[in-house]
């Protein structure tokens, strides 16, 4: 019965049975030294996971002494004592269905990479909670830093030659396969289309020339860098090996297998980093030029978010209006929101903590080789000034409360940001432009929203709220240029309808602007379909499309910071954004009953 019960909870994810001890866990091997688990759970969690006493039976028998563990769970979401695997475990800690800060991946591949090449026989098992987007993201970063061919064998050594050649065939046929679970297909997307392919490849700006790159060309000594493999052709090979290996065979044949690192942020990241790899990020990214460490990092301006989606239906409308009623009626929100006008469409930017990510950039040069291979820990790199880098998490020193807050709010100020057409093809459109909201404007919007409620009355100014409920204006910005971002840093775009989240997306501005930034205007627009954007479901899958505009400040205004990540102290305790409770009944009002339960916990997160 505990095995049926985890076999639904692993849902597409592939499972290994252990005949010899009996054993079913929800575990795959990626390559015969990566090893990709669910969480190792005790008590009532076990019942549905990994018990902690099986996973550490299977790895003592099969590996001894020659795993280490690497744990990308936050404390506040999963934790236990690194006794629990004799001391052999890192921690990363990271929120569920996030882009991680990126300089973890190079420092969780250089880790991986230095235990690995200890000894042929050593595993690194890698897990989160469900052992798949997190986990899985990371094992992509190590494979991506790696030059060597990969082997797939695993402690089965019965496994027949006709099931290896099955495996091999099956990476040809599902190269970058569609998630229908996690990503609602968009309108117009081709049959085993990649959308974060394409967003990359078509209409942008092409990545800086390795001469341009700040990682790229010669190493701290004068080497020549390592040539790398086509950035896009190592990234497709390695999530396709993933996918093959931590997915479940489809029963039809016609079917194709689920993506195993589905969220389309977490894909984006990994190309990122394939270009960091092949020392193609963009100018003055990650430098180690002291010169451009001491200069402020560059700045762009966010001046509008343009969301085009279905206009709904009179059903659904009034499910959302319930839905933000509930939501105030059970105590769960103290923001009050209608859905009568597209006006109260609005997004939240946020960002990782500054000095989590300021800390993590500065591991990362430390630890960097002077060779130049991103992929390599520098000898000697254990210890920056008498502290490891576990140290850094002893305590849960940045994870024991929310890892992300908002900055800044975006919305429709004016009628004219609201316009509405009919096409052939998705019926009638609604077009909304989300511009900055000062402290005024934000305050004017909520008034409104608070009026078509009829709120009950209360002082609103005794309210204490969450960075990113619609009572919160302390992090508005101060002017309607724009919202300043550091070009380098990484942003989260998350889109409501009143009280109802509709789903986000990750992207690091740089990759995305022209380079080398000069003299004069220069913008950029990333246009996302709803299938680059994370969990739209429910009201969130009527979304077409959107379009992030920004340009590059000019270089006089790189000393301006951009807007204080702060937030009330209920925000501090991670409490009070718009509840799961929302996320839950509108995909259920969508009928994404599949993404129902990630809608939620997204929306929590």
């Amino acid at each position: 019965m505990g095995d049926l019960v985890r076999r639904l909870v692993s849902g597409n994810k592939a499972r290994y049975r252990d005949e010899e001890l009996d054993l079913e866990l929800d575990l795959a091997y990626i390559t015969d030294q990566v090893i990709v688990m669910g969480y190792p759970a005790t008590g009532i969690e076990g019942l549905y996971r990994n018990r902690r006493e099986d996973a550490k039976k299977f790895l003592d028998h099969h590996h001894g002494k020659n795993y280490w563990v690497f744990n990308f769970c936050p404390v506040k979401e999963n934790s236990y004592p690194d006794s629990v695997f004799e001391g052999r475990v890192s921690r990363y800690p990271f929120p569920d269905h996030h882009a991680p800060p990126l300089a973890i991946l190079p420092l969780v591949a250089r880790e991986i990479r230095l235990w690995l090449d200890g000894s042929p026989e050593r595993v690194a098992v890698l897990h989160c909670k469900a052992g798949k987007g997190r986990s899985g993201t990371m094992a992509c970063a190590y494979l991506l830093s790696r030059e060597v061919a990969w082997t797939t064998r695993t402690p089965d050594q019965d496994v027949s030659e006709k099931e290896r050649a099955k495996t091999r065939a099956e990476l040809v046929m599902n190269a970058m396969p569609a998630d229908e679970a996690a990503d609602v297909a968009s309108s117009d997307g081709q049959p085993g289309d990649d959308p974060i392919k394409r967003e990359i490849t078509a209409g942008g700006e092409k990545p800086a020339a390795p001469e341009e790159s700040a990682v790229s060309g010669q190493g701290a000594k004068g080497a020549a860098a390592p040539k790398r493999k086509d950035t896009q052709d190592s990234l497709s090979h390695v999530l396709e090996l993933h996918t093959s290996k931590r997915m479940k065979r489809p029963s039809s044949p016609s079917k194709k297998l689920k993506q195993g690192v589905s969220i389309p942020s977490q894909r984006r990241w990994l190309y990122y980093w394939s270009l960091v790899l092949a020392h193609q990020a963009p100018p003055g990214f990650w430098s180690t030029d002291p010169e451009v460490l001491a200069r402020p990092s560059p700045k762009v301006r966010l001046t509008q978010i343009k969301l085009r989606m279905r206009e709904l239906s009179g059903f659904k409308t009034n499910l959302v209006r319930a839905v933000n009623t509930l939501v105030d009626a059970a105590g769960l929100s103290k923001t009050t929101a209608t859905t009568n006008s597209r006006s109260h469409v609005w997004a939240s930017l946020a960002r990782y903590d500054d000095d989590f990510v300021e800390t993590l950039e500065e591991w990362e040069r430390f630890t960097r080789d002077e060779s130049g291979d991103m992929g390599v820990r520098r000898k000697g790199a254990e210890q920056m000034d008498g502290q490891t880098f576990a140290d850094l998490f002893k305590e849960g020193r940045f994870d024991n409360k929310k890892m992300v807050r908002s900055f800044a709010r975006m919305g429709t100020l004016r009628d004219e940001d609201i316009q509405k057409e009919e096409s052939k093809a998705d019926g009638k459109i609604e077009t909304l432009l989300l511009r900055p909201l000062t402290g005024d404007k934000w305050l004017s919007i909520r008034e409104k929203i608070e009026a078509e409620e009829k709120a009950p009355s209360g002082d609103a100014a005794n309210v204490e709220s969450e960075d990113a409920s619609i009572y919160d204006t302390t992090q508005t910005l101060k002017g309607d240029g724009g919202v300043v971002l550091d070009a380098h840093r990484e942003l989260r775009v998350k889109l409501y309808l009143g009280q109802v989240f509709m789903g986000w997306f990750w992207f690091i501005p740089t990759f995305h602007m022209p380079h080398p930034r000069g003299a004069g205007e220069q913008s950029a627009t990333l246009v996302l379909t709803r299938k680059e954007i994370d969990f739209p479901v429910g009201i969130g899958s009527s979304i077409l499309d959107v379009s992030v505009s920004m340009e590059w400040c000019s270089e006089a205004a790189d000393v301006a910071n951009p807007p204080a990540r702060q937030g009330s102290a209920e925000s501090m305790e991670g409490q009070g954004e718009p509840p799961g409770v929302a996320a839950t009944m509108q995909a259920v009002a969508g009928g994404e009953v599949k993404g129902m339960a990630e809608a939620k916990r997204a929306a929590d997160d």
